[in-house]
């Protein structure tokens, strides 16, 4: 690990997708599960050509996407995982170009590069990684010029917030048949240890590796939110095949 370039100072869970094949039905359960509701939506075009509802959740952020054409990225994404599934991990960071260099000299591609400049009014960039280089989850490194915006957010998101039931995204858990190869190769990427529950820390969040049956496909099956009512600590709701827990 030390061979490689320093990675950003910063780095934290900032939004996580969700892909299904009708969007609906997986946004309404959300609204009624979590007591959020959707802040922002992009118009559908190349090269990702999807639909997508992104909801505020404190100041991280739930997406739900849904292929808009047969040749898109998520639709290939849906075919192989046999149906909707956790798709994204965003993680936020301080310093782009530190992440750049890192993720290069560790041997993984870039997939879909967004340069620095305005989106949606807010000055960003952003570099996809490819999963098959990295195992686990589709990942993104963003950079925000102001860190606490949010380009894919748009601007009206904080007055928008809704935290009577969740205030934030703490965690991501990826399954895999060999989390033990993916929690290092993350690790690598992210320049954060491994620890004994093969978890890695990122600011207030994390990143858990589990196990998943022989042979299965990594995927990002689980998301942490923080309950706002601490009574509920402990509930779950399946949405998506993908399981969110209050934490």
């Amino acid at each position: 690990m030390s061979d490689l370039p320093a990675a950003p100072d910063k780095i934290r869970i900032r939004q996580i997708a969700i892909c299904t094949p009708d969007i609906r039905p997986v946004e309404r359960e959300v609204e009624r599960a979590l007591d959020i509701t959707p802040v922002h939506r992009d118009a559908p075009g190349a090269p990702i050509w999807m639909y997508n509802g992104v909801f505020a959740v404190g100041n991280t952020f739930l997406e739900i996407l849904q292929p808009e054409r047969p040749e898109a990225p998520t639709q290939k994404f849906l075919d192989k995982q046999g149906g909707a599934a956790g798709y994204m991990l965003i993680l936020q960071v301080d310093d782009l170009d530190k992440a750049r260099a890192r993720s290069k000299a560790a041997g993984v591609r870039v997939v879909h590069d967004m340069s620095a400049r305005e989106y949606h009014g807010v000055k960003a960039a952003a570099i996809h990684l490819h999963p098959g280089d990295t195992g686990g989850a589709l990942t993104s490194f963003d950079w925000m010029e102001d860190p606490e915006s949010w380009a894919w957010a748009g601007r009206a998101w904080p007055w928008h917030q809704r935290t009577e039931v969740v205030s934030g995204i703490v965690g991501a858990v990826i399954s895999s048949a060999d989390p033990d190869r993916v929690a290092a190769r993350f690790s690598e990427l992210l320049g954060r240890e491994v620890d004994q529950d093969r978890c890695i820390h990122l600011g207030d969040t994390y990143v858990k590796f589990v196990e998943g049956p022989a042979g299965s496909r990594d995927r990002l099956t689980g998301i942490d939110m923080t309950a706002s009512d601490r009574s509920r600590v402990g509930e779950t709701f399946e949405i998506a095949r993908t399981t969110i827990s209050l934490v």
